[in-house]
């Protein structure tokens, strides 16, 4: 009984294999599988090398407390842009101005007392002549009247000093920009004319700088920087993108080169200068920065998806006359931000590749190439 059952059981089995290479044989005789494919596209397109680099504000000063006082009021809001000339500290400003007054009344008394000797000494110069006077009283005269002109020169430097430091006591941005936050509180005491005390820090920020460094190989390839006071428009055009999220992009342009090249890394430090006009870039904000140094006015490209990756290098699946899969080696190029790869050579423009569907074929395969974007006649 179980001898039976194992016959009719290995019945089944061998019909169920006979089945199986019968709808191979029919599928392997009747059927081909579709294939997509497609030419390869040329365009231009250019070379860059991609380094990482820092932003700097185009201009960065600190805004310091020059004399001594309480620090008495703050008119402006932390990183709020300002305009060039607005009133951003004061420090209590009525010792200065009493200062002030008092170099004034000094100068004025100074004044009266070189007109009373200058009148003086004009007698005394019109008397000696006649012998009315002794040449003793003459020369004292003269002495008199230098001494009061010297008094009035210092009086004047006395007031020029004084209105210096009144002027101290407001502190204006230089320029257009924003300021950091305060460092010091109103109302606390700052000892200025001792050292001066940092306030705040303002940043020109509408214009940045990207500084980052090259290998000298690399930096050789770039054409020279233009003169800035004669080229204003440099000829390398820069693209930067935000390290954090690369979706964000700016321009920019070499602005500066090194003289030298470093002796312990062997690079060339280079400054680009970007546009900020929405402020959206920081002072030590961190980017990458593309510098483009060739360009290939008609390359030949194919998607990267479309390449693979053996022992022997990169290769892509071309279909020929025959409807056949051959397996080409290629020499591949740049890649292009959209996911285009450059093809130096293994593939010509009218050459039909694989799109995708690269572990469904093989060389030497029957396929049916199907074009869903392109005319589908054979070039």
């Amino acid at each position: 009984m179980k001898g039976m059952m194992f016959l009719m059981a290995g019945v089944i089995i061998l019909a169920g294999g006979c089945r199986k290479k019968d709808k191979e044989k029919a599928t392997a005789a009747g059927q081909v599988a579709e294939i997509l494919v497609n030419t390869p596209i040329t365009r231009g397109i250019t070379y860059t090398y991609e380094y990482p680099a820092y932003l700097e504000a185009i201009q960065t000063v600190n805004l310091v407390a020059r004399v001594s006082g309480f620090l008495q009021k703050m008119n402006y809001i932390p990183g709020v842009p300002v305009k060039a000339g607005q009133l951003l500290f004061v420090i209590e400003p009525q010792p200065y101005l009493d200062q002030v007054k008092a170099a004034e009344a000094q100068l004025n008394s100074a004044q009266a007392r070189l007109n009373y000797a200058e009148a003086q000494y004009q007698k005394m110069k019109e008397a000696l002549p006649g012998k009315a006077i002794s040449e003793i009283d003459f020369i004292q005269s003269e002495s008199n009247y230098n001494t009061a002109l010297a008094n009035l020169q210092d009086a004047r430097a006395q007031l020029n000093t004084a209105r210096t430091n009144l002027n101290y006591c407001y502190i204006k941005a230089p320029f257009d920009g924003r300021v950091s936050r305060n460092l010091v509180d109103v109302q606390n005491f700052v000892g200025g004319s001792v050292s001066p005390v940092t306030l705040a820090t303002m940043y020109k920020d509408k214009e940045m700088f990207a500084y980052f460094n090259m290998a000298y190989s690399e930096f050789q390839n770039l054409p020279p920087v233009g003169n800035p006071t004669v080229v204003t428009d440099s000829t390398v055009k820069l693209a930067i993108t935000d390290a954090a999220d690369p979706g964000r992009r700016w321009e920019g342009r070499l602005d500066y080169t090194s003289p030298n090249v470093d002796l312990e890394t062997g690079t060339v430090t280079v400054r680009a200068l970007v546009d900020n006009p929405k402020e959206e870039l920081l002072s030590g904000m961190y980017v990458k920065i593309q510098v483009p140094y060739r360009k290939v006015d008609e390359a030949l490209l194919i998607p990267e998806t479309s390449i693979g990756t053996n022992q022997a290098g990169r290769y892509v699946y071309l279909v020929d006359h025959n409807d056949q899969v051959v397996l080409q080696t290629v020499k591949v190029g740049a890649l292009e931000p959209d996911g285009m790869r450059e093809i130096l050579s293994g593939v010509t423009p009218k050459d039909w590749y694989v799109v995708n569907a690269m572990i469904n074929v093989r060389p030497n395969m029957k396929v049916k190439p199907v074009f869903r974007s392109r005319n589908s006649d054979r070039p």
